[in-house]
């Protein structure tokens, strides 16, 4: 009777491990270090957060990358009150000596009145999950715990009809991201030099 419930326990470990690293993820690991993926046709995507040496915008302490199978773009957090949510908004790469000074440079007017730049910033909408699926209000934050899931259902549209709106390389072409739901791959165990500022 032993040996049988030890095999039944076992069994149902191995089935459900592989469901336990969201939560896991979600509770124990720190934003900065969370690593998340999406598998699509064309290749992996795999997104994170870096942290800043003060802070990369007035509603967050970390940066976005977004890692594609063509380039890595970068992106700062913006925060609406009421109900417009959370907005990724493009930036160059944080990293790079020439933000040292002030910064990376913002890629997006947001004072413009064009409706190509509203169309861009639209379809940047962010969004946080927990385990349960609740949405987050605030972007993640250096030091506290990360998102159990992540989408940024719309970009795939920025990316495909403006993908040089999100990026300064000038060779940026159409980048195919479907939409989809980023899930925690990893956390990691040492990080990179804050970026600049």
């Amino acid at each position: 009777m032993l040996k049988a419930f030890t095999r039944l326990a076992t069994a149902t470990a191995i089935v459900l491990v592989p469901f336990f690293p969201v939560a896991l993820l979600a509770d124990e690991c720190p934003a900065e270090r969370a690593l998340y993926s999406l598998d699509t046709e064309e290749g992996r995507l795999e997104l994170g957060f870096a942290r800043a040496q003060n802070y990369a915008s007035i509603a967050s302490n970390l940066y976005l990358y977004l890692t594609t199978t063509q380039r890595t773009y970068w992106f700062t957090f913006s925060v609406s009150n009421g109900y417009s949510g959370m907005t990724l908004l493009p930036v160059t790469d944080p990293t790079r000596a020439d933000a040292k000074p002030d910064g990376p440079q913002e890629l997006i007017d947001l004072s413009s009145n064009d409706e190509a730049t509203h169309d861009v910033l639209r379809a940047l909408r962010f969004y946080a999950l927990d385990e349960d699926f609740t949405f987050w209000f605030e972007p993640p934050m250096s030091g506290e715990p990360a998102p159990a899931y992540i989408m940024v259902p719309e970009i795939g549209l920025a990316l495909w009809y403006g993908a040089g709106d999100l990026t300064d390389d000038p060779d940026a072409d159409r980048d195919p991201v479907p939409r989809g739901v980023f899930q925690p791959e990893v956390c990691l165990d040492t990080l990179p030099p804050p970026a600049w500022p």
